[in-house]
């Protein structure tokens, strides 16, 4: 089974809110999201933890990178966003996009129907830990993010297309804020049905945060090429092949010198 991927430039010609004059040398003026602010804190702060109590090198490393974001959260400065003359403002778009492929062996109808439950999300998401259908269109999710940060967010469902799309994208001021949009098309010789899944995200932490995500094996693409994959196993053979051992899935190998001790 093959999973095609793209990668999508989301910052080329992108709009970015320019600083003051004053403000881009990073030693005056906020310039981090209140939102991004409470998720420095939540993920420095656990990745500080995880160094701490397993005290290798890498380990050491990721609570360096930690202390770096938990002092952006407490104080609302990012110096490198200052140096470039940025900040952060909701309502912007984020800042990294992808898409993922692949070809299920049933129609679009069908997995439509299953993909538009969100409650049985977390059946094939690794650490998607509950989804919770609200009024409105909205719904809730919590996940298990790097260094095991709780993350929440509520998403709202801006177009619905039974049998050919889903559209969604975060409330202002989610913890993980992103838009996201599933297509099901035909596959050529009616061989099933080709998934198209789009995920445009804000990095939570910055730059430094995500390389230590995608070293941990914990960035978003990485969990949704698994969710993916997983989508495909539940719809064909009506169940999920699961490690017992390994609830996480496939990690990097310092993600695996840093998963806890059981």
């Amino acid at each position: 089974m093959m999973l095609q991927e793209s990668e999508l430039i989301a910052t080329r010609g992108a709009h970015r809110p320019q600083l003051h004059p004053e403000l881009q040398h990073g030693s005056k003026g906020v310039n981090v999201s209140t939102g991004e602010r409470a998720l420095s804190l939540a993920v420095g702060l656990g990745m500080v933890a995880y160094g701490l109590r397993r005290r290798t090198v890498p380990a050491i490393l990721v609570a360096l990178v930690g202390g770096s974001i938990l002092h952006r959260g407490l104080t609302g400065r990012s110096r490198a966003l200052a140096l470039m003359g940025m900040t952060e403002v909701p309502g912007e778009q984020p800042g990294v996009a992808f898409e993922l492929s692949t070809t299920i062996l049933k129609p679009r109808e069908e997995l439509y129907h299953v993909w538009r439950d969100f409650e049985r999300h977390p059946r094939f998401i690794p650490q998607l830990l509950s989804v919770r259908n609200l009024e409105n269109q909205k719904s809730h999710w919590v996940f298990q993010g790097p260094a095991g940060v709780v993350l929440e967010w509520d998403s709202q469902l801006t177009e619905d297309r039974p049998g050919e799309r889903i559209v969604w994208s975060t409330v202002p001021g989610s913890m993980l804020e992103h838009t996201g949009t599933v297509r099901f098309e035909d596959a050529p010789g009616g061989r099933g049905t080709v998934v198209h899944l789009a995920l445009r995200y804000h990095v939570p932490g910055g730059r430094a945060a995500a390389m230590v995500a995608k070293l941990l094996g914990e960035e978003p693409k990485q969990h949704l090429a698994r969710g993916l994959r997983q989508f495909k196993q539940l719809m064909e053979t009506g169940e999920v092949a699961t490690v017992e051992s390994q609830p996480h899935g496939k990690r990097s190998p310092l993600g695996k010198t840093l998963a806890p001790r059981s």
